[in-house]
């Protein structure tokens, strides 16, 4: 396999995760909800979930560290914090 087609399967690759982290994120911002079994039970907040979904995947549009750092705590406190109101 040569190079090129290496480089347009990894494109490819991640094109279809940035799709996918960027329907889940904008699903679980705008319904409040998360789909799956398994992923709706374990997240508390799913708007607070969503919006770190999305930035994660905006990392990997604009290839930045600190975006990536970001989106992964604010996740990670979807799973763990529970919504006020």
């Amino acid at each position: 396999m040569a190079f090129g087609e290496l480089l347009t399967l990894w494109l490819l690759a991640m094109a279809v995760v940035g799709m996918t982290g960027a329907g889940l994120g904008i699903y679980a911002l705008t319904c409040n909800r998360v789909p799956g079994g398994l992923l709706g039970k374990t997240v508390r907040n799913p708007r607070l979930w969503g919006t770190g979904m999305l930035c994660l995947v905006s990392s990997l549009a604009f290839v930045s560290w600190t975006l990536l750092i970001i989106g992964l705590g604010i996740t990670v406190t979807g799973h763990a914090v529970k919504p006020t109101g």
